[in-house]
């Protein structure tokens, strides 16, 4: 739920922040965009961060099995042996 429901208020805002903006430019705008809009918020929402978390998982994963850690901040190689 933690991983969840931070992502899931940014979907949120997002959505909000799109509805304002169909009622400011169109006003006599169709409920039905309302609902679209946010359908696509919630799928483009489910897409990029189920992929972050995919690659959050493929990270723990090569530092595990090669005994590398990221190194972010790094200029050269972000590879850095693990101690």
């Amino acid at each position: 739920m933690t991983y969840l429901l931070p992502r899931a208020v940014v979907v949120l805002i997002a959505w909000g922040m799109t509805c304002g903006l169909i009622r400011t430019l169109w006003p006599g705008a169709d409920p039905m965009i309302f609902g679209v809009a946010g359908a696509c918020w919630a799928l483009g929402g489910f897409a990029y961060f189920g992929y972050l978390r995919k690659l959050r998982r493929d990270i723990e994963e090569l530092e595990r099995n090669r005994r590398f850690r990221i190194n972010p901040g790094a200029t050269e190689s972000p590879l850095v042996p693990a101690e």
